[in-house]
C-alpha cells in the first residue's frame, strides 16, 4: 500500500454535505494594514503565497473516491497553492474593504483546486493596504483558522525594522506530487475504516447520547416566530462593533462569568430594541454558540471539530436576569458532555437530510435557533505581516438558511471586534442593532 489516504472526518462531511445553497459553506477574514508603511502589493502577495505553501493542507484539493471506496479524500493538487492569491483594487475606507471581502467569502471556491484563496488589496500607488483570506469550512474551523494565520505572519526571525526592504521570502519547499492512491488502495482503506468503526459502535452510541445532552435534549424549545428568521438571499453585509477588552474581562470575571457568557448577554440586549422597533415580542432568543473540541491545533492538523451549544437567553430588560440565565445553563450543559460531542448529532442530522434532498428546505425554515455567536481568542499581541503591522483583524462567516443576522467575534491585541454580519435585504435597520449593541458593551463594562 503507498502513502496514508487523508480522509474527510465526521464534521468535515458535513460541511461539503451541507453546501448546497446560494451561501457558500465558507469562511475568511480581512487583514487590514497599516497605511503608512505597507509593502507594495505585489511583495505582499508573494509573501502571503511562499507562507501559506508551507501548509500541508492548502496544497490538497478535495477528491470523491469511486462507489464503495470510502469518503472524500485529500490529493495533492498539481499546482499546488500557485495562483491562489492575486491582487485587486482597494476600496476606499475600512468599512469598504471589509464590505469587499465579504464579497470574496460569497464568491464560491472551485472544486478542482484547493479549496482557498487570498486577495491583496492594493491602493492607487501599488502599495497594500489589506488582505483577504477564505477558506471552505472543510478546510478548517475557527481554531484552525487561527492556526493557518501564524503560518501566515512574521514570526521573530522574518520582522524587520520599519522602512527596511522586504527580503526575498525563501521558496517553499516542492516535493514531487505523491501518487494519486489507486482504486485498490481507496477500497482497502474504506474497509479498513468500516471494521474500525464496527468496532468502535459502542464508544460511537455514546458520543451521540452525549451529543444530545450538549444540544439540551430531545424535545427541545423551539425558537420562536419573528422576523430573525425568514429566508435570506445571497447577500451578506457587515456591520463593525469595536470595544477595549480588558473592560469586558473585568466586568466578566466580577459577575462569576466568562467573556462569551457577557457577549451573549449583549447580543441578547441588542436584539430587544431591534425587535421593539419591529412592534415584535420574544421571551426568549436562541443563541447558538460553535464549541471546540481542542483549544488549540497546528497547521498540519486542521479540518474541524466542533459542535455546537444552544443557549435560550430572556429577553429581560435586566441585564443581571439575562447573564444569570445564560450561567445557569453553561453549568447544566457544559458539565453534562464531552466538548463538541454534538457534531456528531448534527452530522446525522444534515447529512441525512442532504441526502434526501431536503437540506436547503429545512434550513430555510428551521425553528431551532434565531442566530448564531462564533467567539474566537485572537493573538493578544499586535503581529505584522511583510514587516507591516496589522491593525485590525475582522472574522467573516456567514449562515445560510433563514438566519437573518449572526455575531462573529474576535479579540486581537487588545480589542475586541464584533462582525454583524447581515442580509440587507432581512435587516435594513442593521445601524440600529450595531448601535443598540454598542450600548450594550458599555452599559455592561460599567463599574459601579
Amino acid at each position: 500500500m503507498g502513502l496514508p489516504i487523508t480522509r474527510l472526518s465526521t464534521n468535515d462531511l458535513t460541511s461539503v454535505a451541507t453546501d448546497r445553497g446560494p451561501v457558500p459553506m465558507q469562511v475568511g477574514a480581512a487583514l487590514l494594514l497599516e497605511e503608512d508603511s505597507g509593502p507594495s502589493a505585489a511583495e505582499l502577495a508573494s509573501v502571503v503565497e511562499q507562507r501559506l505553501a508551507r501548509v500541508p493542507r492548502l496544497g490538497d484539493r478535495l477528491r470523491r473516491a469511486p462507489w464503495g471506496c470510502g469518503r472524500p479524500y485529500w490529493e495533492a493538487a498539481s499546482l499546488g497553492t500557485k495562483g491562489l492569491v492575486t491582487i485587486a483594487t482597494a476600496p476606499f475606507g475600512d468599512a469598504g474593504l471589509v464590505g469587499t471581502a465579504v464579497d470574496e467569502v460569497l464568491r464560491r471556491l472551485p472544486r478542482d483546486r484547493p479549496l482557498w484563496r487570498a486577495v491583496v488589496y492594493a491602493d492607487t500607488a501599488g502599495r497594500a493596504r489589506g488582505l483577504a483570506v477564505v477558506m471552505h469550512h472543510v478546510l478548517a474551523d475557527g481554531i484552525g483558522g487561527l492556526a493557518v494565520l501564524v503560518e501566515l505572519v512574521d514570526s521573530d526571525e522574518t520582522r524587520r525594522p520599519k522602512g527596511t526592504p522586504i527580503p526575498a521570502p525563501s521558496p517553499a519547499p516542492s516535493p514531487a506530487p505523491s501518487p494519486a492512491p489507486s482504486h485498490r488502495d481507496l477500497a482497502r482503506d474504506a474497509w479498513t475504516q468500516r471494521w474500525s468503526a464496527l468496532r468502535a459502535a459502542p464508544n460511537t452510541v455514546r458520543g451521540l447520547v452525549a451529543g444530545l445532552r450538549e444540544l439540551g435534549g430531545i424535545p427541545r424549545r423551539e425558537a420562536g416566530r419573528t422576523s430573525l428568521l425568514q429566508p435570506t438571499s445571497s447577500s451578506r453585509c457587515v456591520e463593525m462593533v469595536e470595544v477595549d477588552l480588558a473592560p469586558v474581562v473585568a466586568a466578566a470575571h466580577a459577575h462569576g462569568a466568562t467573556v462569551n457568557d457577557l457577549l451573549l448577554v449583549a447580543v441578547s440586549g441588542a436584539l430587544r430594541p431591534l425587535l421593539a422597533a419591529r412592534d415584535e415580542q420574544l421571551d426568549h432568543v436562541l443563541i447558538s454558540v460553535p464549541v471546540s473540541g481542542r483549544s488549540a491545533t497546528s497547521s498540519a492538523d486542521l479540518g474541524n471539530q466542533v459542535g455546537v451549544l444552544p443557549v435560550a437567553v430572556p429577553l429581560d430588560e435586566d441585564p443581571a436576569l439575562r447573564l444569570a440565565a445564560v450561567r445557569d445553563q453553561r453549568a447544566r450543559l457544559g458539565t453534562l458532555a464531552p466538548r463538541a460531542s454534538s457534531g456528531a448529532v448534527l452530522s446525522v442530522l444534515f447529512r441525512g437530510l442532504a441526502a434526501v434532498g431536503i437540506f436547503q428546505w429545512f434550513v430555510r425554515r428551521q425553528r431551532l435557533v434565531h442566530t448564531f455567536l462564533t467567539n474566537l481568542r485572537g493573538p493578544a499581541e499586535p503581529v505584522a505581516i511583510a514587516g507591516t503591522r496589522v491593525r485590525r483583524l475582522v472574522p467573516i462567516a456567514t449562515v445560510p438558511g433563514n438566519v437573518t443576522v449572526s455575531f462573529d467575534v474576535l479579540s486581537y491585541a487588545g480589542r475586541l471586534l464584533i462582525a454583524v454580519v447581515y442580509d440587507p435585504d432581512c435587516l435594513p435597520d442593521h445601524a440600529l442593532l450595531a448601535d443598540a449593541l454598542a450600548g450594550e458593551l458599555t452599559g455592561l463594562t460599567v463599574h459601579e
